[in-house]
């Protein structure tokens, strides 16, 4: 076991687990305060397999991703596919508007570790483990009250300066037809702070009455690169557009 986590897990009996969760959004804070806007680059790939046929359909786009605000964003398309093939025109639009729909670049999503929804989760620590070398937390959080915008789940805290770099969860409600679900965020160290860098999701979904309907797989590959920390983002998000 890791030198620290000894030490690691008298600081946990001494204090409490909400000694943990307070360092948590207290690096939020400073992080918050040192960094005032970011602007990154996106790929998202969105994969939709017909399990009965076989037949598969994905549809990839870049795009500039502007945040001033943990629920301010603008996405700025800059190549939208359909089975490699690029579209244009009212039919690129179509699609980036399906692609929103699908709450798939919206942030219409209340993340547990931001300061803005602190006090909509509970939080459970165990640990302190080892991950990747690290000494790390586990966090499991749940929403207090649940609506189609919050998760639950847990994440992985680096033990010494109580960044969050692994998020696992779903979403709290899901559509009747859903009968798996899993997501993923992983975080890289990125100009000094631990940012987003690979989103995964992966459903299944099954509709039967008397006979089966449907049975399909959805997986979402979302990476991020190419962050400018400070940058000159405009107010405002998406929704006004």
């Amino acid at each position: 076991m890791h030198a620290l986590l000894p030490m690691l897990l008298a600081l946990v009996a001494a204090s409490g687990a909400d000694a943990v969760v307070d360092s948590i959004f207290r690096r939020q804070a400073v992080q918050n305060a040192e960094v005032a806007c970011v602007s990154y680059r996106g790929r998202l790939r969105y994969t939709e397999t017909d399990l009965r046929s076989g037949d598969a359909r994905e549809v990839e786009c870049k795009r500039l991703i502007m945040m001033r605000h943990f629920d301010q964003q603008r996405h700025e398309f800059e190549d939208v596919r359909v089975n490699g093939q690029q579209l244009e025109g009212a039919e690129r639009e179509r699609q980036i508007k399906q692609l929103r729909s699908k709450g798939l670049v919206a942030p219409d999503t209340r993340m547990p570790f931001f300061l803005e929804t602190r006090d909509e989760y509970d939080y459970q620590v165990s640990g302190p483990d080892t991950w990747e070398g690290m000494p790390i937390w586990y966090v499991a959080f749940t929403p207090i009250r649940p609506t189609s915008r919050h998760i639950s789940g847990f994440a992985r805290v680096l033990a010494g300066s109580f960044d969050v770099v692994s998020l696992e969860f779903v979403p709290c409600r899901l559509p009747f037809v859903v009968t798996a679900a899993r997501m993923t965020l992983d975080y890289a160290r990125v100009h000094g702070y631990w940012l987003p860098v690979r989103f995964r999701m992966d459903m299944d979904l099954r509709l039967a009455v008397l006979v089966e309907l449907m049975r399909r797989r959805i997986r979402v590959e979302d990476d991020y690169w190419d962050y400018r920390l400070n940058s000159d983002v405009p107010p405002g998000s998406e929704d006004d557009e």
